[in-house]
C-alpha cells in the first residue's frame, strides 16, 4: 500500500485490507520495509528493540503472532540516519537484504503478505530504498492511494505511477 503523499490514508487502507484479508486468509503477515515514525516494543524473547508505529498497530490489533517483530520493520530512519548513510555507516546492500530477509521471514510463514509503504512513494529515495523500490525488491503489486479530485490527484497519481514503471 503507497501513497501520493503523506497523510492521505495508507494506514486506514491497510487496516481495511488487513480485516479483509483475514476474513479469507488463515495466517496474513504485515510488514513496513521503510519506517520513519518509531516506538520501542518487547519481542517475542522478551528483547526491546524498535519498530514502526503501524507495525505495531497491526501486530497487536490484528493478533499478528505468527510474524515475528524483528521481520516487520527491517529498514527505521530515525534522525540523523541519512547522514550515517551518506558518510558510509550505512550501506544500501545491507538496508535491501534486510528487506528481502523480512519479506521471505514473513511470507515463509504466511498464506499472504501486505505491506505498507511510508510517505509518498518516493520517500527514502535519498537512501536508495523508495517505497518504490522495496515493492520492486518484494515483487508486490501496488495499492496507490490518493486525494481526491480531478487535477491535481490525476497529476499526483500519473507522477507517483510513473516511479512503480
Amino acid at each position: 500500500v503507497a501513497a501520493t503523499r503523506q497523510h492521505v490514508g495508507k494506514t486506514t487502507v491497510s487496516l481495511a485490507l488487513m480485516s479483509g484479508l483475514q476474513k479469507r486468509f488463515n495466517k496474513v503477515g504485515f510488514l513496513k520495509p521503510v519506517g520513519q515514525q518509531h516506538l520501542p516494543v518487547r519481542d517475542e524473547s522478551g528483547n526491546q528493540l524498535r519498530v514502526d508505529k503501524d507495525v505495531q498497530v497491526m501486530k497487536e490489533y490484528f493478533k499478528l503472532d505468527h510474524v515475528p517483530y524483528s521481520a516487520m520493520s527491517p529498514v527505521i530512519i530515525p534522525s540523523g540516519y541519512t547522514a550515517r548513510y551518506i558518510d558510509g555507516e550505512v550501506s544500501n546492500e545491507a538496508q535491501c537484504a534486510a528487506i528481502r530477509r523480512a519479506h521471505e521471514t514473513i511470507s515463509s510463514g504466511s498464506d499472504v503478505v501486505l505491506a505498507e509503504g511510508t510517505g509518498h512513494v518516493g520517500v527514502g529515495s535519498v537512501v536508495e530504498v523508495s517505497n518504490a523500490r522495496a515493492a520492486a525488491m518484494m515483487g508486490a503489486e501496488v495499492v496507490l492511494v490518493a486525494n481526491g479530485g480531478i487535477g491535481k490527484a490525476f497529476d499526483e497519481l500519473e507522477m507517483n505511477r510513473m516511479m512503480f514503471a
